[in-house]
């Protein structure tokens, strides 16, 4: 009689043991689930600030190393104009179109003039905000301004094309402008590398004076 009651007891603690364990597991995986969907819903609100900050990081890095790029290339212009009784060179504006505004056959290029001044390194002209244009038209479709004209940036072939600085300054004051080295641009990107047209640092300008900056005279 005793033993048929202790293993009775004992077969109904088992069962209580049993079942307690068993809604201790489920309330502890249910929480850790929560947890887990927890983690997950924060990692996506990081993520989703986190990208447009490093891709607001790399188009400054960019913008930062295409300035000092075309630094480099300006102090290599004036090197040249130097070492050349203070002329400019004359090369063409868009030479993978033609010659113009040079009336001879072949078109010149600036990165080809200057070469001898910028350390003999072809991507010494190269912008890294350069990238490939597919809204370029023929014959330069899909292609960037550094793979066509050798160059990411344009040289200011109608103002300064074989004249000496004090010639510039006289043509410019001929339309009304009264311009000082740090007001007077040589080169600038091709394009609108670093931004919307029209808006401040969409397109960088290298000026006499050697300063790199946004606004154009």
């Amino acid at each position: 009689m005793n033993w048929d009651i202790r293993l009775r007891r004992n077969s109904s603690s088992r069962g209580r043991s049993g079942f307690s364990a068993r809604s201790t597991l489920w309330s502890r995986s249910g929480f850790t689930l929560i947890e887990l969907l927890v983690v997950i819903a924060v990692i996506g609100v990081l993520i989703s600030i986190l990208i447009p900050a490093l891709q607001s990081a790399k188009r400054s890095a960019r913008r930062l190393t295409c300035a000092s790029t075309l630094r480099q290339v300006g102090v290599g212009l004036l090197a040249y104009v130097q070492e050349n009784r203070d002329v400019f060179p004359e090369v063409s504006i868009m030479p993978s179109i033609g010659p113009a505004p040079l009336l001879i056959d072949n078109p010149v290029y600036i990165a080809d003039v200057l070469k001898n001044f910028t350390g003999k390194n072809p991507k010494a002209f190269l912008c890294p905000a350069d990238e490939t244009d597919v809204g370029r038209p023929a014959p330069n479709f899909g292609k960037s301004y550094f793979e066509s004209e050798r160059s990411s940036y344009i040289y200011r072939t109608r103002l300064l094309n074989g004249r000496n600085l004090a010639d510039v300054k006289a043509l410019l004051r001929r339309f009304g402008m009264e311009a000082g080295d740090n007001e007077i641009w040589l080169m600038s990107d091709y394009d609108n590398f670093h931004g919307e047209g029209g808006k401040p640092g969409a397109r960088r300008y290298v000026y006499i004076d050697g300063h790199v900056g946004d606004y154009e005279f």
